[in-house]
C-alpha cells in the first residue's frame, strides 16, 4: 500500500499559485494519483473580466488533465476556486472562504510568486514576501494542519558557491524590507533612480526575485518554526518528462524565452561559459518530490515541533547526481532541434557561443544590433512599423538577466531529498518518481523543445505542417551555409589583397 496515498486520503488541500506552470502539474498529479484526496481549494484572482471559476475551467482543458478526465470523470467535483488576491491582507478572501480553509484544510502548498527576475520592490515584496506572512497567519489558524510547504528556488542562496539544505541568514528582515518599500513609495523615484537604489540594496544578489525569496525563507523560519512547515527549493524546471504528458510546458518566460529566440534563429550570439554545469530538473519530477516533501513533513513533524530546530529544507536539484554542462545541453538541443523546427523560423539556428565579454559585445553589435537597425530602415521604406530594434532590446535585456546564471556554477547539497527518496516504499517510488538519476538528458531536452514548439509557440503539429516546417528548416540551412561560404571567401580575398598581393 502507498504511504503517500494513505497520507493524502481524506485530506483537504489549499494551493496558492495553482494557475502557474508547476501549480497546474501539481493539481493534476494529486488528483490522478491520490483519488481518495478530499477537496482541493485553489486561490485564484479574477482576471480581465474572467471569473475565478472560469479560469479554473480553462486550466482543466489543458492536455495534462486528459488522462484524469478519462480515468476519473468526476474529479472536477473536488476542485474549488476561492476568489482572492495575494497582495491583500488575508489574501482578500471572504470571511466565509477563510473560515472554510481554517476548518477544513490540513495540507498547504504555497507556490504563488512573481518569478520575473527584475520586478521592482513595489511588486515583488507584496507578492513574494508579504504573502508568506499571510500564509503563516492562515496556517496558524487551521485546526487540522498536518503539513505546509513553501516553494522557493534552489538559487535563493546563490551568493554562496555551496548551497546547503539549511536556513541561511536573511539579507533583510520582514520589517526592514517593508520599511524600505515605504521609503521607495514616499520618495517617488524616477525609473532610473529606482533601478540604482534597488541595485544598492541587492548587493551580491542578482535580482529582486532571488532577494525576496531569500528573505521569505528566513522569515518563515523565524515566524513559523512551531508549525509543520518545510521549504522546498528546485532549480530550473524543464517540461514534463514522463507524466501525465511528456514534454508539456506552457510558460513563456526566462529560460524558455531564450531558447525560443535561439530556436527561431533570432538570437545569434550567446554569452555563456559552456564548461559550467547547468542545474535542470523535469517539471513532473519536481511535483513528485514536492508532494513527497509534504508527506514527510506531515509524518515527521512530531520529532521537530516543540524543539528549537530550523524548518526542514529540500534542495531538489540534478547537479550532484546527474550533472549536465551547458555544452552538453547545447549538443542535445542541436541534435533534437531539426525534428521539430518552428514553422515561422526566421533564420537557421546556429548561435555563436562566447564567454569573453569584449568579444560578446563586439559580436552582439555586428550580428544583432546592426541588422536590427538596418531592418527597421527597410521597414520604414516599405511604410511598415519598425520593430526589430525593440525586439533586439528585449532580447538583450533577457540575456543580461540570465548572465549571472550562465557564468556561475553552484554545488547543491541534496541529502534530505535523497533520504526522503530512500524512505519511500517501492510502490511510492513508482507513483512518485523523482529519482533524477533516471533522467536521460538527451530525451528530456528533446521532449522539452518539442513541448515548447507545440504548447508555447503553439505550432501546427499536423503531418503536412511539420513537413513544411522541416522543408523551411533545410532551406534556411542551405542559405546559411551559402552566406557563410560567401563571407569566408570575402575575408580570404581581403586578406590576400592586404597582405599577400602587396
Amino acid at each position: 500500500m502507498s504511504k503517500i496515498r494513505d497520507f493524502y486520503e481524506g485530506q483537504n488541500v489549499f494551493i496558492s499559485g495553482g494557475s502557474g506552470f508547476i501549480g497546474k502539474i501539481l493539481i493534476a498529479k494529486l488528483l490522478r494519483v491520490c483519488p481518495e484526496i478530499g477537496k482541493v481549494y485553489l486561490l485564484m484572482r479574477s482576471k480581465k473580466g474572467i471569473t475565478v471559476q472560469e479560469r479554473v475551467d480553462q486550466i482543466l482543458t489543458l492536455p495534462i488533465f486528459e488522462s484524469l478526465k478519462r480515468d476519473n470523470p468526476d474529479f472536477k467535483k473536488k476542485i474549488f476556486a476561492l476568489s482572492g488576491d495575494l497582495k491583500k491582507p488575508g489574501f482578500g478572501l471572504s470571511t466565509q472562504d477563510l473560515d472554510l480553509i481554517v476548518k477544513e484544510v490540513s495540507v498547504v502548498f504555497h507556490l504563488a510568486a512573481t518569478t520575473k527576475f527584475n520586478e521592482p520592490f513595489r511588486v515583488s515584496v507584496p507578492v513574494n514576501v508579504n504573502s508568506v506572512m499571510e500564509i503563516i497567519q492562515i496556517c496558524r489558524q487551521c485546526k487540522n494542519l498536518k503539513a505546509a510547504v513553501y516553494v522557493s528556488t534552489a538559487f535563493s542562496q546563490c551568493v554562496n558557491d555551496y548551497i546547503e539544505e539549511k536556513i541561511y541568514p536573511m539579507p533583510l528582515t520582514y520589517e526592514q524590507i517593508n520599511k524600505l518599500l515605504g521609503i521607495i513609495e514616499q520618495r517617488n523615484f524616477s525609473g532610473d533612480e529606482e533601478v540604482k537604489f534597488t541595485k544598492s540594496i541587492l548587493g551580491k544578489f542578482p535580482n529582486t526575485y532571488i532577494f525576496t525569496k531569500a528573505i521569505s525563507e528566513g522569515m518563515l523560519n523565524e515566524k513559523a518554526r512551531d508549525l509543520p512547515f518545510c521549504i522546498f527549493r528546485f532549480s530550473i524546471a524543464l517540461a514534463t518528462y514522463r507524466e501525465p504528458v511528456s514534454g508539456w510546458v506552457d510558460i513563456l518566460q526566462g529560460f524558455n524565452q531564450s531558447l525560443i529566440g535561439i530556436g527561431m534563429g533570432a538570437i545569434r550570439v550567446l554569452f555563456c561559459n559552456v564548461s559550467l554545469v547547468v542545474d535542470l530538473v523535469p517539471a513532473d519530477f519536481v511535483c513528485n518530490a514536492l508532494i513527497a516533501s509534504a508527506w514527510e513533513t506531515g509524518t515527521m513533524q512530531i520529532r521537530r515541533i516543540g524543539t528549537s530546530e530550523d524548518l526542514p529544507v529540500y534542495n531538489y536539484v540534478s547537479g550532484k547526481d546527474n550533472p549536465l554542462t551547458w555544452k552538453e545541453f547545447s549538443e542535445h538541443f542541436e541534435k533534437g532541434g531539426p525534428h521539430y523546427p518552428p514553422s515561422n523560423m526566421i533564420y537557421f539556428p546556429d548561435a555563436i557561443v562566447v564567454k569573453n565579454p569584449i568579444l560578446y559585445s563586439t559580436c552582439d553589435f555586428f550580428i544583432h544590433l546592426i541588422p536590427a537597425l538596418l531592418g527597421d530602415v527597410i521597414l520604414r521604406i516599405l511604410r511598415k512599423k519598425p520593430m526589430l530594434y525593440e525586439i533586439y532590446k528585449k532580447g538583450h535585456q533577457l540575456q543580461d538577466s540570465l548572465t549571472f546564471f550562465v557564468h556561475n556554477e553552484w554545488t547543491f547539497e541534496n541529502n534530505n531529498v535523497n533520504l526522503m527518496w530512500n524512505r519511500l516504499s517501492e510502490i511510492d517510488k513508482k507513483l512518485m518518481n523523482f529519482d533524477i538519476k533516471t533522467c536521460d538528458w538527451y530525451e528530456a531536452i528533446f521532449l522539452y523543445w518539442k513541448g515548447i514548439v507545440q504548447y508555447v509557440i503553439k505550432d501546427d503539429f499536423s503531418p503536412e505542417a511539420q513537413k513544411r516546417a522541416r522543408r523551411r528548416y533545410f532551406m534556411l540551412y542551405i542559405i546559411h551555409r551559402i552566406l557563410q561560404f560567401m563571407l569566408a571567401s570575402f575575408f580570404i580575398w581581403l586578406f590576400w589583397k592586404l597582405f599577400i598581393q602587396n
